[in-house]
């Protein structure tokens, strides 16, 4: 069932975000210098500045990640009847929606940036330098990550499936705190604020995954990796993704994030049995022991005295980019969980989160750390001289069936994104509409629409020459006003569920 036209409709939240991408695309238009130089500025004042209200935020929500997931409150069950979806559709939805684009860039070449400039005042490209390097990708995805999804997704569940709230918003979890202001301006603020941050959250997976696309395509067919083409990625992902968007949840996200998780997986295989398999399985092992004993030192490492930037170049980039999404992640997450305790849904998310991150960046990053090792290929040197991408793209050429994996990266790539988008869309439909019935989906057109909104700036930006480099800076800026969203959404899950509780003691 669907959402019913346009009375169901929030003009005026759908008016002030549409005000804000008109704003932001004419800036680009009139001074696209000027502009990129504002961006910049703001994401390096942040980054300096307020980094550490980041690196709290998801080092505390770790922690009442697991405090809820074995809490009194864990059996409870969100939601009548069985599970909708298979644990391999739901693991892959989440997967695919949050995180795979990012998988095939940084899963490949992240451990370069460590190697080349590490942390903790270790020697640059030393034996210390390439464990660190393995080890920081994986922390970097792993559980932190997921931390920030899974609790916002208890509560919107919490509210849809159990309470029966209509309204599936933002604005509406954060009742249990702010009362029926909710239902006012304030309520509006907060949603705004959610859709800004997803905002940001999209242009910096657009930044990743439109140059890994268009490297693919250089490759494949030598066509030159310029705007144009970049932004004719962006035109072929929007039709994807707008066309699964149409189809909906059941059959537009689960198909293609079920299709894509399949060919990652494929690849992983191949690169596990092509490349030097004994280098791989000891490097993830010896990557796992100095997570788990450097864990905590990874998480509150600021760098205070030496102040050497890597912090904020990665520890506070990736923890505003899964802020962005935090939110957005939740309520997808809410929507497919229905049938699932609380438990199920904080570990299996924990669960399957990191190991899709243990397995994908372990074997992928290790492939190429060993190439670079060994001699074979100077992964160092292409990432200097050639860019990440082109280097990404080149190294797996070079395999055996090279073409054939060149390809299979495209097609993944592509379904990333759309998956990524498509499941983004969706959910702004969701919250964007006055009331959404158990069971009911958003209006087409309203989730259509959303996807060409998510598109425009970043088109834009190529259309005028400019870069998607500025794009990649926009978490940190667009996630510093959901961390207040958050953080309500937090206190008022735990206070929901205290109250529901103790007047069902039965539980």
């Amino acid at each position: 069932m669907e959402g019913q036209g346009k009375k169901n409709i929030d003009k005026t939240m759908i008016g002030v975000v549409l005000a804000f991408i008109v704003i932001v695309c004419a800036c680009l238009f009139i001074s696209p210098d000027w502009s990129k130089w504002i961006i910049n500025s703001v994401n390096s004042f942040i980054a300096t500045n307020l980094g550490f209200v980041y690196v709290w935020i998801v080092f505390i929500s770790i922690i009442l990640c697991i405090v809820l997931g074995t809490s009194k409150f864990k059996n409870i069950k969100l939601g009548e009847g069985e599970k909708e979806y298979s644990e391999f559709s739901w693991a892959s939805m989440m997967f695919c929606a949050s995180m795979a684009a990012g998988f095939l860039y940084w899963g490949s070449i992240e451990w370069v940036f460590h190697y080349m400039a590490p942390p903790y005042g270790v020697d640059a490209q030393s034996v210390k330098a390439a464990e660190y390097a393995a080890t920081l990708p994986l922390f970097h995805w792993g559980i932190s990550a997921w931390s920030v999804y899974l609790i916002p997704a208890v509560a919107f569940a919490f509210v849809h499936f159990n309470l029966k709230q209509e309204k599936f918003d933002v604005a509406n979890v954060c009742r249990e705190i702010l009362g029926d202001r909710v239902d006012g301006p304030l309520g509006k603020v907060i949603n705004i604020f959610f859709i800004f941050g997803l905002l940001g959250g999209v242009g910096t997976a657009l930044g990743i995954g439109s140059p890994l696309v268009s490297a693919c395509l250089n490759k494949l067919f030598g066509i030159e990796d310029t705007p144009v083409l970049r932004f004719g990625v962006m035109v072929l992902v929007t039709c994807i993704f707008t066309i699964s968007a149409y189809k909906g949840i059941k059959r537009g996200i689960k198909i293609l994030s079920d299709i894509n998780i399949f060919l990652m997986l494929a690849a992983v295989v191949i690169l596990f049995v092509l490349g030097n398999t004994t280098f791989i399985i000891k490097m993830q092992t010896t990557s796992l022991g100095i997570m788990l004993q450097e864990f905590i030192h990874m998480s509150t490492y600021m760098d205070p005295v030496n102040n050497s930037g890597h912090p904020e170049t990665w520890i506070v980039f990736y923890w505003a980019w899964w802020m962005s999404y935090s939110i957005f992640m939740g309520l997808f997450i809410a929507k497919i969980s229905k049938g699932r305790t609380i438990k199920q849904v904080i570990f299996g998310g924990l669960g399957y989160g990191f190991l899709g991150s243990f397995v994908f960046f372990s074997i992928f990053g290790n492939y190429f750390m060993d190439q670079q090792l060994s001699g074979a290929y100077d992964v160092v040197k292409g990432v200097t001289e050639m860019g990440g991408p082109a280097t990404v793209v080149d190294v797996y050429s070079k395999l055996p069936i090279g073409t054939v994996f060149v390809v299979a990266i495209l097609i993944t790539s592509i379904i990333s994104m759309a998956t990524n988008f498509d499941s983004a869309a969706y959910t702004l439909a969701m919250v964007s509409s006055k009331k959404i019935q158990l069971g009911e989906r958003p209006s087409k057109r309203l989730t259509i629409f959303w996807a060409f909104c998510m598109a425009a700036i970043p088109m834009v930006l190529m259309v005028f020459g400019g870069s998607l480099a500025e794009l990649q800076t926009l978490s940190i800026i667009m996630a510093l006003p959901t961390c207040l969203v958050y953080a309500i959404i937090i206190i008022s899950c735990f206070k929901m569920l205290k109250k529901y509780y103790e007047e069902n003691n039965k539980l």
